[in-house]
């Protein structure tokens, strides 16, 4: 009887201390304003600067730590050396990519994984320089309307 006694206090004390432990463990996170920033992570969140306002708290302190990590900075490096066109045709498509059937995702995510690291940078390289679909069908309607032009 002491036995379970004890283990009903110790449970129930557990409950009560978990229960006030909770507002610790909560988003606590303060909003940050653009300007706060130091140089350096602005530089770096660039991309975000026009959105960062309507960022969650959490968010915000969460790209604040991934800026810090020297990978996440060698991306944003690559992603402003980027064309703008070159940026379109990457997020036109992640959207086509998202819009794909999930076992087809799943199969494009196994073929990836399975190439080789040259493999990959080849396949980079070749959708950065190479018009999407989308764009050689814009192109496409482009030189014709300058050919009836000319004519």
């Amino acid at each position: 009887m002491m036995i379970k006694q004890t283990i009903m206090k110790t449970a129930l004390f557990s409950l009560v201390l978990g229960g006030s432990a909770l507002p610790v463990f909560a988003d606590n996170h303060k909003a940050i304003q653009w300007q706060q920033l130091p140089m350096e992570t602005r530089e770096i969140l660039a991309p975000m600067e026009n959105r960062w306002d309507t960022l969650e708290p959490r968010r915000q302190h969460i790209l604040i730590r991934k800026a810090q990590s020297k990978e996440f900075k060698n991306r944003a490096d690559r992603w402003n050396q980027l064309t703008p066109e070159q940026r379109e045709r990457i997020v036109k498509a992640r959207q086509r990519f998202k819009e794909m059937p999930p076992e087809k995702r799943k199969e494009l995510r196994k073929r990836w994984e399975n190439m080789t690291d040259e493999e990959k940078r080849k396949v980079r390289e070749r959708r950065l320089d190479k018009p999407q679909r989308d764009d050689r069908q814009t192109q496409g309607k482009d030189k014709l309307r300058d050919n009836k032009k000319q004519k």
